[in-house]
């Protein structure tokens, strides 16, 4: 069994701020201070929504806004974490990196977009108003496109080692949604809180990548150039379909839940587990975060993964804890802020998914440094385990317990996923790829 320490003590200021000039725990920070920016406004955001459309509504366009962001996953292939696995070292190729994995983004959303709206009949009907016109059908598929590379664009500045822009850009753009969330509600009152999101990427991603390819790419390359590395296509094919697999069953765990609660028990229970869901799913966000920069720098560094990991927990820890405990004790308060139903609904399952984030800590350092190490297959199981357990739960239990049933699920789910990887961490830990001809 692994033992882990996990060493909480106060941090002297001189000691803090050479923490922070360590790239493994700036660029992470960097990405949990977004994530709490964007949970802070999206919390704002969804309260405005829950106040000014109707509940019903807010349900519908949650689950589009669910959907949207499941298939541009899908048309991503995964790509996102082919540049941050790669572009560290990639160093005159990263523009080339950058501008394919763009075109296939882009080619690949538009192709699945249109797609599912064609068959929305079949697997959507209650999203109907999103096809009733030919521009409505335009409008989905570019907003795939447009979210496809808010995300690769994402992907890029933490492989540059450029996080600290990150949460600039999703302040910016939690800001517009607010805005455009409330010009829009009597313009379009059924469809406005979705279009707030596809209009606000366009006013953020344009400006965002004209630092990237203007400046940013530029200045890595140049800094790089002493150290030339060979990365093959064939290298890289193989990490993104192997990851890609990983993807899909990580964000099927959770794109495919509004689904499941609208189908059993409609839009309005849709409505409030959502909102639990945005504030909860930021505390799995912030591991992830902490363990994108892990890969970035276990990619990078000479120590023993052993070491970084340690350091990534320790700094994951040091935030999270102290959230689960305010998220649980405050959850009443917090749902309070967008009415009394749904404090009467959502705050066991607030409390719940809170609570399911103290395991996924471990979860998501070992992802990281898998990552790294190439060690697909183990990234597929954790992922894989997760999707089939929290599904196969939430299916059961949401008849019986409602959408309480859902947060269970995904307290049991982390345990057992964090208390097997304890037990075994190189559990299915086979690495898939090799560094061979140029890219």
């Amino acid at each position: 069994m692994t033992k882990i320490t996990l060493n909480l003590r106060p941090v002297k200021v001189d000691e803090f701020i050479a923490h922070l000039r360590t790239p493994l725990y700036r660029n992470g920070y960097a990405l949990m201070i977004s994530t709490g920016i964007t949970s802070a406004l999206g919390l704002l955001y969804w309260a405005v929504a829950a106040r000014v459309y109707q509940t019903d509504t807010v349900g519908l366009n949650s689950m589009a806004i669910s959907i949207m962001i499941f298939l541009s996953g899908v048309a991503q292939i995964n790509l996102q974490e082919a540049m941050i696995r790669y572009i560290p070292r990639a160093g005159a190729r990263t523009l080339r990196m950058a501008i394919y994995s763009y075109g296939v983004v882009i080619a690949l959303s538009l192709l699945v977009g249109v797609i599912f709206c064609l068959g929305i009949s079949l697997w959507a009907p209650a999203l109907g108003f999103l096809v009733n016109s030919p521009t409505a059908i335009l409008w989905f598929a570019s907003a795939m496109v447009l979210w496809g590379i808010f995300v690769i664009e994402d992907s890029i500045l933490v492989g540059l080692r450029q996080a600290l822009y990150i949460p600039v850009e999703n302040a910016i753009f939690s800001g517009l949604k607010i805005v455009a969330l409330l010009l829009l509600a009597s313009v379009l009152p059924q469809t406005g809180i979705f279009f707030s999101w596809t209009l606000s990427v366009i006013l953020v991603i344009i400006p965002i990548n004209w630092l990237i390819f203007k400046r940013l790419i530029p200045k890595h390359v140049q800094a790089s150039h002493s150290t030339p590395t060979t990365i093959s296509l064939r290298e890289v094919a193989k990490y993104v379909g192997a990851n890609y697999i990983a993807a899909l069953l990580s964000s099927s765990a959770s794109a495919l839940l509004p689904i499941i609660i609208t189908a059993v028990s409609g839009a309005k229970a849709n409505a409030y587990f959502y909102l639990a869901w945005i504030i909860a799913s930021s505390l799995q966000i912030v591991a992830a975060n902490m363990s994108t920069s892990l890969t970035v720098e276990a990619t990078l560094a000479n120590e023993m993964p052993d070491v970084i990991r340690h350091r990534a927990l320790v700094g994951i820890a040091r935030i999270v804890l102290p959230l689960v405990a305010v998220i649980v004790v405050a959850a009443p308060l917090i749902l309070k802020f967008v009415g009394q139903d749904y404090v009467d609904e959502g705050t066991l399952l607030l409390q719940l998914l809170a609570l399911a984030a103290i395991p996924n800590l471990f979860n998501m350092v070992h992802v990281g440094v898998a990552r790294a190490q190439n060690h697909i297959w183990s990234i597929i199981g954790v992922y894989g385990a997760n999707a089939v357990i929290v599904l196969g739960l939430s299916f059961l239990l949401l008849p019986r317990i409602g959408i309480t049933g859902i947060g269970l699920a995904w307290v049991i789910s982390q345990t057992l996923i964090a208390l097997v990887l304890l037990v075994a961490p190189k559990l299915i830990a086979r690495p898939v790829v090799t560094v061979s001809k140029e890219f």
